[in-house]
């Protein structure tokens, strides 16, 4: 944390924040906080301290909004609980997810066919990790692609993430669903246009996949 604000990171974390890959376009605190090792106030001091030293900007204004994101989905527990986890969520008059299991395993294992979607889930499973954009499009593809159960999504996540957090995890996975507190419904992130954006060079697909399966939205 130190070291991060020491830099000129806070900065340009408006602009970095939806990379994929690499150190620098995110803080990386999310593990430290979500295992209880650094503390949320902890670190808010540290981004007014650098703001008081630097200067405010927007990237460090995107970090405080991420922190008060965190505080939101713990705010939503306390409001809610358990109907957080119904298969509706908080739509009432919602109809009970769809599933279909062997498109769940098939994403989980990294192998629906779609290279960028595959890329992530694979990151996912090497590493425990995924980039905030990733996480958007593998869990828009599960629900509204495959036609899959956000609930086993919301599992996989625990039983992989490093920095897994019970309230973003589940609050996530619910604006992604259209079953929580979004008045908008849920959110689709088209993989083709994703990777158009932010893997324009197919780095990121070549990584995980092989770089003679990058090309294109098939694996």
């Amino acid at each position: 944390m130190a070291s991060y604000f020491a830099s000129a990171r806070p900065r340009h974390y408006k602009v970095t924040r939806n990379g994929l890959s690499g150190v620098d376009f995110s803080s990386k605190f999310s593990p430290w906080l979500a295992q209880g090792a650094l503390s949320p106030r902890v670190v808010f001091a540290a981004l007014r301290r650098h703001e008081a030293e630097q200067g405010a900007s927007d990237g460090s204004y995107w970090l405080w909004f991420e922190l008060l994101w965190r505080d939101y989905f713990r705010f939503l527990h306390l409001q809610h609980g358990r109907r957080l986890y119904r298969a509706r969520g908080l739509d009432d008059g919602a109809s009970p997810p769809a599933h279909d299991p062997a498109a769940f395993g098939a994403w989980c294992a990294g192998r629906t066919g779609q290279a960028f979607v595959d890329a992530g889930m694979r990151e996912l499973a090497a590493t425990g990790w995924l980039s905030n954009r990733m996480r958007q499009v593998v869990a828009s593809y599960l629900i509204h692609d495959l036609g899959c159960d956000w609930r086993a999504g919301a599992a996989w996540f625990e039983a992989q993430l490093v920095d897994y957090d019970t309230y973003s995890n589940q609050g996530n996975w619910l604006y992604i669903a259209g079953r929580g507190t979004d008045p908008r419904g849920g959110r689709r992130f088209d993989p083709d246009r994703q990777a158009a954006r932010y893997d324009a060079d197919g780095d990121y697909r070549a990584r995980w996949l092989g770089a003679h399966r990058h090309a294109g939205s098939s694996a």
